[in-house]
C-alpha cells in the first residue's frame, strides 16, 4: 500500500488546490450565472507573476500577495471586457467571450514569457521538506505543499465571511437570487458582477502560484486541465454552493492521489473522471443536493 500517511498528505493538497479554483466556479456560477472559462488564463498569469517576485525577492509571503493582488485586477479587466457588455443575452456567449480573453492571455505569456518554455519556482520552494515520525513512517511536507494547506483554509474561511457577514456579501447574496429584484432594492447589478469575478480571480490567482510552488514547472497552458476539473467538481458536488465545492475538491483529491496506489499514475484521471460520473448518474443534483436557486 505504500506510504498512506504520504498520500494522505498529497490528497490534501491536490484537494486544497482544488478547492481554490472550484471556489471561484461556484461564486461565478451562483452570481452571474454563467459557464466562465477565463480562470485557466487567470492561474496562469498570475503564477508567472509570482515567479517574478518570487525570483526577485525570494519571499512566498510577497509572490503570493502580488499573485491574488493581480488576480483581482485581471478578474475585474475580464468582468469589463468580456461579460459586462454581453449581459443578459444567451448565456453561451459569455462563456465564449471569456474563452476568447482567456486565449488572448495564454497567448501573449506563450509570446513574451520565456519564449512559451516552461520555467520553474526556486528548487528551494519545491524540494525543501519537513519531516515528522507518523508510527513506522516517515511522512513530510514541501514548503509548497504547507502554503497551499494553510493558504487555502484562510482564503475559504475569508470567502465565508465576506459572502455570509459583509455589506459586500449581502449584494452578492442578492444578485445571486435575482438581478432584477436587488437592482430594483438599489443594489449595483454590475459593480456587485465585477466584484463577484475579482474575488473569484484572487482565488484562482493564489491558486496559480501555490501550484506553482508544488508542481515541477510552468507554461502559460499548465493551468487548462485544473479548470475543467473545477468545473465538473462544481457539477458533481452541487453548483452554488461554497461547501459543496470544497467538499467535492478535497473528495476529488482523494480519488486521485489514492487511485495511483492501486492504479498506474497514466489512470489517475480516467478514474477520478469514472467516480464523478457514477455520482451524477445516482444523484444529478450532485452530492449535497443544493438547488441552483440557493446559489451561494
Amino acid at each position: 500500500m505504500g506510504n498512506l500517511a504520504q498520500n494522505f498528505i498529497n490528497a490534501l493538497t491536490l484537494g486544497s488546490t482544488y478547492a481554490l479554483v472550484a471556489v471561484g466556479f461556484t461564486l461565478v456560477f451562483g452570481v452571474l450565472r454563467l459557464v466562465y472559462l477565463g480562470h485557466a488564463a487567470v492561474i496562469a498569469a498570475c503564477a508567472y507573476v509570482g515567479y517574478g517576485v518570487l525570483r526577485a525577492t525570494g519571499s512566498v509571503t510577497l509572490a503570493l500577495v502580488a499573485g491574488i493582488v493581480s488576480g483581482g485586477i485581471l478578474g475585474l479587466l475580464v468582468e469589463w471586457m468580456a461579460i459586462r457588455p454581453v449581459r443578459g443575452q444567451h448565456h453561451l456567449i459569455p462563456m465564449v467571450t471569456s474563452a476568447s480573453f482567456a486565449i488572448v492571455v495564454h497567448e501573449l505569456l506563450r509570446i513574451f514569457v520565456a519564449g512559451g518554455q516552461s520555467i520553474a519556482y526556486p528548487e528551494a520552494f519545491t524540494s525543501t521538506v519537513i519531516r515528522f515520525k507518523l508510527g513506522d513512517q516517515t511522512p513530510y511536507f514541501t514548503v509548497g505543499q504547507l502554503a497551499v494547506l494553510l493558504v487555502t483554509a484562510a482564503m475559504v474561511v475569508a470567502l465565508t465571511w465576506i459572502v455570509r457577514k459583509t455589506w459586500m456579501g449581502r449584494a452578492i447574496r442578492a444578485v445571486a437570487d435575482s438581478e432584477q429584484a436587488a437592482s430594483l432594492l438599489g443594489v449595483r447589478v454590475n459593480a456587485t458582477s465585477a466584484r463577484t469575478l475579482m474575488l473569484a480571480s484572487m482565488l484562482a490567482g493564489a491558486a496559480g502560484v501555490l501550484l506553482g510552488l508544488t508542481i515541477a514547472a510552468i507554461d502559460p497552458h499548465f493551468s487548462t486541465p485544473l479548470e475543467f476539473k473545477a468545473i465538473a467538481i462544481v457539477l458533481f458536488a452541487g453548483m452554488g454552493s461554497i461547501p459543496a465545492a470544497v467538499v467535492g475538491a478535497y473528495l476529488l483529491g482523494f480519488v486521485e492521489s489514492f487511485a495511483v496506489v492501486f492504479l498506474d499514475t497514466s489512470y489517475r484521471d480516467l478514474f477520478a473522471y469514472l467516480v464523478m460520473i457514477v455520482i451524477l448518474m445516482v444523484r444529478p443534483d450532485g452530492l449535497m443536493g443544493r438547488r441552483v436557486s440557493q446559489r451561494v
